[in-house]
């Protein structure tokens, strides 16, 4: 009984090469997905690896008085980070996870030496006034590391790649 208005001579092929096609896609598959996760896996690890000096650069901030903020930036490195960029900015009291408010502009420290640190003396702006007890200043930096790598690290976050 042919249904179609021509003849139908199509050789679909035997059980035996079915199984044979559909295991040689799913092998191809299963190689594809696996090639996909060692991917991944590698790209991790170079982040990984290329972030151990970005992990060794820190910055803390204290209040001193009411205008003025003493942040010092640290290198425990060996090699030393240029183009320093610290953004001072203040945690709101009443929410902790809003988002946080610029106090001044940012500060440029050209170079800083391995195991070395840099102080830097920040004037925040009239409309903001710093309460030693109850505000909470978080420091940006960015920076770039020995091997020419950029990075943005947030508090006491983990770096993270820029560009």
């Amino acid at each position: 009984m042919n249904w179609l208005p021509y003849q139908d001579t199509a050789d679909w092929g035997s059980v035996p090469d079915w199984f044979g096609a559909v295991g040689s896609i799913a092998s191809v598959l299963f190689v594809y997905l696996g090639l996909r996760r060692e991917i991944r896996a590698r790209r991790t690890d170079e982040l990984r690896v290329r972030a151990t000096q970005a992990r060794l650069v820190s910055a803390v901030a204290e209040i001193r008085g009411n205008s003025v903020l003493r942040v010092v930036v640290a290198n425990e490195s060996d090699a030393p980070v240029l183009d320093v960029s610290v953004l001072p900015r203040l945690v709101p009291s009443d929410d902790p996870d809003g988002t946080p408010t610029d106090l001044a502009g940012a500060k440029q420290v050209r170079r800083i030496h391995g195991r070395e640190s840099h102080e830097l003396f920040v004037t925040v702006t009239a409309e903001h006034r710093l309460r030693a007890a109850a505000d909470a200043v978080l420091v940006d930096l960015t920076f770039t590391d020995h091997d020419g790598n950029r990075w943005r690290r947030s508090g006491a976050g983990q770096p993270e790649a820029v560009g």
